[in-house]
């Protein structure tokens, strides 16, 4: 049996940019070691999801799961993943550490706001701030992204609005029983053109339990920005002309994790996983993945690259198989910065893939390139259009599409696969 080494570029595909000619990231960047692989390997597209995915949809998606049936929103997972307790029937939310000025959103991400300053916030959110009738844990995870976790003797809903603007919910329906209870799964949609004012956590269903649960949110909201409106960090953060971090924005709530079979069991493979996100954490806990841990990510992405692939290369022979989901070219494409993109792209590239094809058994691996989701650097949106997808492997017959991008590796063998189907196609490959 082959090793498998299962790795995600976030928000690498794209759309073309008129920026730089009509041309995507990856058509624009020079990624002679990715291309390798493309050239040597099949090729082909994976419509992730038959809408435009978050990175927790997506990832289920990629791993083999129907998020259709399993999905139970994003914030129990970024909670586990962020180290904040949770149990079915709590209330979870992503959070943002955002700025508004009156009742205008500025900025959703705080202007970059560093972990350790989100760290000496958290602290004095959870020392200050309670709630009526509920307890709850709030924790800065990574940067500017968070975590809150309520809970309550009385029951709470997770069918409420988010206050984040780029991001509304939907409930779709998916199973109805003779006895009228509708089974629902919770979805983001990231909007094109959202209007960046403060917004009241609602109830989206007209019930008790989602009406305490929104107020529960808004008083988290309203006393937490009064905490966080004369702390010293944003005193000194205006004084340095940066934007102060003086809101949480929350989205994606659930009330229980999803339920999902063993990733080892469902394979019969030694699942690791290496992972920078708390969400990306969460999924690997739920799917049962050992974590290996790395250090957070830093401005060097060099040096992240480099650290990465050693400790890959470090554990190589203790599991059967790896997910690794590499940062970086999402975080251009929201900011709508094609070149930054097509940087980072070469960058892990030249700093990932090249040190790991000189040291890796390329007779016995099976390598998997591909992307989370499209993510459209000229919307700053994530998209549904598919993502591109190489599979390299000493046995498999190569394609010779000549680079790894979206529409060379549409024109290749593999054709175009559903997202949940491409886990059993490949592990078909590596027990061969």
């Amino acid at each position: 049996m082959k090793k498998l080494l299962f790795v995600v570029i976030d928000g690498g595909a794209d759309t073309p940019n008129k920026d730089i000619n009509f041309k995507t990231a990856f058509e624009k960047a020079n990624i002679p070691n990715i291309d390798f692989l493309a050239r040597n390997g099949l090729n082909g597209v994976v419509k992730v999801l038959p809408i435009p995915p978050e990175s927790d949809e997506a990832v289920l998606s990629l791993l083999g799961y129907d998020v259709f049936k399993v999905y139970t929103g994003r914030g129990p997972l970024e909670s586990i993943g962020g180290g904040v307790p949770f149990k079915d029937g709590d209330l979870a939310l992503r959070c943002n550490f955002a700025t508004v000025k009156d009742d205008n959103i500025l900025n959703v991400r705080a202007g970059g706001i560093s972990t350790k300053e989100a760290k000496e916030l958290e602290t004095a959110i959870n020392q200050y701030v309670s709630l009526t009738g509920a307890e709850y844990e709030f924790k800065a995870t990574a940067g500017y992204r968070g975590a809150l976790v309520i809970k309550s003797k009385e029951k709470l809903s997770p069918k409420i609005s988010n206050t984040h603007p780029t991001y509304k919910l939907h409930f779709f329906d998916i199973t109805w029983s003779r006895d009228g209870t509708i089974k629902s799964i919770p979805l983001s949609e990231a909007l094109h053109e959202p209007i960046l004012k403060l917004q009241k956590c609602v109830p989206i269903e007209n019930s008790k339990d989602a009406m305490f649960s929104a107020r529960l949110v808004n008083e988290f909201i309203e006393k937490s920005r009064i905490v966080l409106e004369t702390h010293p960090i944003n005193k000194k953060r205006i004084e340095e002309g940066k934007p102060p971090a003086n809101i949480i924005l929350v989205r994606d709530a659930g009330t229980k994790l999803p339920k999902v079979s063993r990733i080892n069991d469902e394979y019969g493979l030694r699942w690791a996983s290496f992972v920078d996100m708390p969400v990306e954490r969460g999924i690997s806990q739920v799917v049962g993945m050992d974590i290996i841990p790395i250090p957070p990510l830093t401005d060097d992405a060099r040096r992240d690259m480099t650290i990465r692939v050693l400790t890959l290369l470090k554990n190589i022979n203790f599991y059967d198989a790896f997910y690794v989901h590499l940062k970086g070219p999402d975080a251009y494409s929201h900011m709508r910065d094609i070149e930054g993109k097509v940087k980072s792209i070469e960058t892990i590239d030249e700093y990932f893939f090249r040190p790991l094809l000189k040291n890796i058994d390329l007779t016995n691996t099976i390598i998997v390139v591909t992307c989370d989701h499209t993510t459209s650097t000229e919307k700053g949106i994530h998209t549904d259009d598919p993502v591109p997808i190489t599979i390299f492997g000493s046995g498999l017959p190569p394609d010779n599409i000549p680079h790894f991008t979206e529409k060379a590796c549409a024109s290749g063998t593999l054709g175009k696969i559903v997202g949940k189907n491409l886990m059993n196609y490949i592990v078909k490959l590596v027990k061969k």
